[in-house]
């Protein structure tokens, strides 16, 4: 085994041993989360455990993808960024007017059986062609990383402003992995506060606006919902999720109003109650692994507030989930620190890790009613095929460049070891040899 694992597992071991750790947890949290998915799959005749079983097989298919492109060579990888980039750009154009809709909202494309986020794919590989574009100004004697903002700039800004027209929040997500890789890339921080200071404009007046124009003139139908039951919007153009947007920003900014024993939930803040109620009832030891009540209430319990679960059933204890990825980002600065010599191979590490943080935070914040809601799912553990696969891709890329930069370094040390020593010569042995002339 051990000789398998040392011929065909390349790479941190640890990263490897913190993946596998997660797909255990997230495979059994799954069990407990799609409970709703179970009844509905079991009353239509289907199977009780398909549900979970789908997850899992996601989850293989994860530990595939993560295996299979950690043994492919970086450069091919990096190589790829720029098609891909542009292939993704396509793909983003043709979810609003070919895509399949769902909450009001089209963010999927289907081709055949397969159903899947191109904004996902965007993610991947802007940030990869980000990183390639970032590298080629550094260490350079007649520019400097502040001279390639414009190409930075548009290789981030085109797939964020076609993603936000559908999913704002994967737009301000992509933006802020976009800026932090600048920042990595040593660009000049005067240059960085104003980019940061345009944005935070932007925002506050892109929030002000919506707050400001009336409900009646902003381009969307709301259909009457009821109870337990999400609001359907009906698309008119381009901003046509901007009541959407209104209405989360206000339920989450709004004063709590007191509970009484007669308070009832409404369609309007039905997610948050229940996600709160889920963690309140955790305490600090939980309920017990599959002992949750709110899973059987919850929409999307097994998606989008899956953290809020495993507070129920576990309590603090659900905290080991981010402590897992707290020592993914320490393992990945140590491969940085003492591994990485190329730029590139820093810049998508470093990216990718980000991305995953924090996207895993957004999640965890979400869940326990500090950020207003959005669709972002915890990497590993919330159902989604495309969530699943792509984030194996970025595990795989990670493990591809320590495996690369792990064999270099290690030659490197053969090298300067197995080096032949100069031969020391001293007074003596030169008397000697005068002396036998």
């Amino acid at each position: 085994m051990q000789k398998f694992l040392s011929t065909y597992i390349k790479g941190d071991k640890i990263i490897w041993g913190l993946v596998i750790t997660m797909m255990l947890i997230s495979a059994f949290t799954m069990y407990s989360a799609s409970s709703s998915l179970a009844h509905k799959a079991a009353s239509r005749g289907g199977y009780y455990y398909a549900p979970v079983w789908s997850h899992v097989l996601f989850l293989l298919g994860g530990l595939a993808v993560v295996f299979f492109v950690h043994r492919i060579p970086f450069r091919f990888i990096i190589g790829l960024s720029k098609p891909f980039y542009f292939i993704s750009i396509i793909l983003l154009i043709l979810t609003p007017l070919i895509g399949v809709e769902a909450n009001g909202a089209k963010r999927w494309l289907q081709v055949g059986p397969i159903l899947f986020q191109p904004s996902e794919l965007a993610k991947l590989f802007t940030i990869l062609f980000l990183a390639s574009a970032l590298a080629k100004y550094q260490n350079q004697k007649n520019v400097t990383p502040d001279d390639g903002l414009l190409k930075y700039l548009l290789i981030l800004g085109v797939p964020s402003v076609i993603i936000a027209t559908e999913n704002l929040s994967t737009f301000i997500l992509l933006m802020m992995i976009g800026f932090m890789m600048m920042f990595y890339a040593r660009l000049s921080i005067k240059l960085i506060l104003k980019m940061i200071g345009v944005g935070v404009l932007a925002v506050a007046l892109g929030v002000g606006a919506l707050m400001l124009i009336p409900e009646e003139s902003t381009p969307a139908v709301t259909a009457v919902s009821t109870e337990q039951t999400s609001v359907s919007v009906k698309p008119r153009g381009v901003f046509h999720r901007a009541l959407t947007w209104k209405h989360r920003i206000m339920r989450h900014f709004e004063e709590d109003q007191p509970h009484d024993a007669n308070y009832k939930l409404n369609d309007q803040t039905y997610q948050e109650d229940r996600a709160k109620i889920a963690v309140a009832s955790g305490k600090w030891f939980g309920l017990g692994i599959g002992n949750s009540i709110q899973r059987d209430f919850l929409p999307l319990a097994y998606a989008d507030f899956i953290f809020s679960l495993m507070v129920e059933e576990v309590g603090v204890l659900a905290l080991f989930v981010l402590l897992l990825y707290l020592i993914f980002m320490y393992r990945v600065g140590v491969l940085i620190r003492q591994y990485c010599n190329s730029v590139v191979q820093s810049l998508v590490v470093l990216g990718l890790s980000s991305m995953i943080m924090v996207q895993t935070y957004i999640n965890v914040f979400i869940a326990v009613g500090l950020f207003p809601v959005s669709g972002q799912p915890l990497p590993l553990y919330s159902r989604g095929g495309t969530s699943i696969l792509i984030t194996c891709l970025y595990f795989g890329i990670i493990l591809c460049v320590s495996n690369e930069a792990m064999s270099q370094s290690t030659v490197k040390k053969e090298e300067k070891t197995n080096a032949p020593k100069k031969k020391e010569t001293t007074e003596e042995p030169l008397e000697t040899e005068m002396q036998a002339v």
